[in-house]
């Protein structure tokens, strides 16, 4: 529920003065979600500095519209909670409690404290999303600009492709350096684009056009040659079949709907998804696929030198052997790669700054007590989320599943890749949760605003 604290009587307030303000609030959040892609993704120091200075900047004006009202009214997303234990644990870490080499749990102070201040910005934009975008017509703004901002980025990324780099010169496909973060990006902007077409939330005049999105989205996951991308769409099929089950038989009984109705829709969803992924190798191609496909096999069966090696599963490896030397609390959030290089038993002839595993990470990172605030996150947003799935409106419920399925591909893939350490990848994983968890009855609460 949104929560309301009347702070003092101001009487200058002025109706129309504060609706312009909160709009702009909003309009500025989905221009974040917007322009955070395009310096890379917001990967560099600057980027992320810059970012995290926007986000600020909006809480700022959150704040001159708390002033001009008099009153501060907030959503509280239990997600959040998760977030702050995170928070807590980075601020211990850098607490002098530790003796010996170091007085810090955290191998690298400064960079703890970096990454608590992103961590911060990061808390401060789902509060506002969650705060700011709270109707049904801006839920579906939302969910327009995403798809959009997706549909861009596979684009510019299919362009490039064929016709070279205009701009983005350092860029892989698109804005982006690295094609997994590239697929990563997409893949939550194809789910939430799939689970509206499947939960017959569009105008059949619009199915077209949102099917054409969602195939040049896949088209662009399937040119990035990303094998956990690939992966993660698929399993966005089955979960979207899945999912979908449940709000069939729920209206069963209004509707008599058959079992074997309920079972040809969700075979329906399977077919249009393997009919999306099977169109979009027809459309761009599958060499780059299928050759690092093949060398999966080889990178687990390497008979290498040990010193020259340099696959994921060494990587993986070493940060278990970092993990059971620093079980409790981690190394320190964003000390990683000052940490690993103690446990890396390969040449060093390449650098290595994460785990290519986001539930890996957290936990070197943040020890088990963070590993087990990231499972708290996770199991609120999927219990949450299926739970609020479970209304009447058609409309609701598609963006919510849609939004489920985004943020579950990208729970997918960060099992062999770092997508959620990519500013602009976590901003709208952190969208799309916010979407998938919507307060419980919007409508009841009392002075809410119409957008006009």
């Amino acid at each position: 529920m949104f929560r309301y604290f009347r702070l003092f009587r101001n009487p200058s307030f002025g109706y129309q003065e504060v609706l312009i303000l909160e709009k702009t609030i909003y309009l500025a959040i989905m221009l974040l979600i917007v322009l955070t892609p395009i310096p890379y993704g917001a990967v560099e120091a600057w980027s992320i500095a810059l970012w995290e200075v926007l986000v600020f900047a909006i809480m700022v004006l959150w704040g001159i519209l708390v002033v001009k009202e008099g009153r501060l009214r907030f959503s509280l997303n239990p997600l959040i909670w998760p977030m702050a234990v995170l928070l807590v644990i980075a601020l211990i870490q850098v607490l002098p409690l530790a003796s010996g080499e170091r007085h810090t749990i955290s191998f690298d102070p400064y960079a703890t404290k970096l990454a608590a201040i992103k961590l911060v910005a990061s808390i401060c934009f789902l509060l506002l999303f969650t705060t700011f975008v709270y109707t049904d017509e801006r839920r579906a703004l939302a969910v327009k600009v995403i798809i959009g901002v997706c549909l861009l980025v596979a684009l510019i990324g299919i362009g490039q492709s064929y016709l070279g780099k205009a701009v983005w010169q350092r860029g892989t496909l698109g804005p982006f350096v690295n094609r997994n973060h590239f697929a990563g990006f997409l893949e939550m902007g194809a789910g939430l684009a799939g689970g509206l077409i499947i939960g017959r939330a569009v105008r059949r005049e619009m199915i077209v056009i949102y099917a054409s999105c969602l195939l040049a989205i896949c088209a662009g996951i399937v040119l990035s040659a990303s094998r956990g991308g690939v992966l993660a769409l698929g399993a966005q099929v089955i979960f979207l079949a899945i999912v979908f089950i449940p709000s069939f038989f729920a209206r069963r009984r209004e509707r008599r709907t058959g079992w074997m109705i309920v079972v040809a829709r969700s075979v329906g969803v399977v077919i249009l998804g393997a009919a999306a992924i099977f169109g979009s190798i027809f459309l761009v191609g599958s060499e780059g696929l299928i050759k690092n496909i093949a060398q999966t096999r080889d990178e687990v069966t390497s008979e290498g030198a040990t010193s020259e090696r340099f696959s994921r599963l060494d990587i993986w490896s070493a940060t278990k052997r970092l993990i059971e030397d620093h079980p409790s609390l981690g190394v320190g959030l964003g000390a990683y790669q000052y940490a690993y290089t103690r446990y890396d038993l390969s040449s060093g002839a390449q650098r290595v700054e994460q785990s290519h595993n986001d539930y890996l990470q957290i936990v070197a990172d943040a020890g088990l007590a963070g590993g087990l605030a990231a499972l708290v996150f996770i199991g609120i947003l999927f219990t949450r989320g299926l739970s609020a799935a479970k209304t009447r409106d058609r409309r609701k419920r598609a963006i919510v599943l849609g939004a489920l399925t985004g943020c579950f591909g990208i729970a997918v893939h960060s099992f062999v890749d770092f997508n959620l350490q990519i500013t602009a990848n976590a901003q709208l994983f952190l969208a799309l949760a916010a979407l998938a968890t919507p307060e419980r009855s919007d409508r009841s609460i009392e002075h809410e605003r119409e957008d006009g």
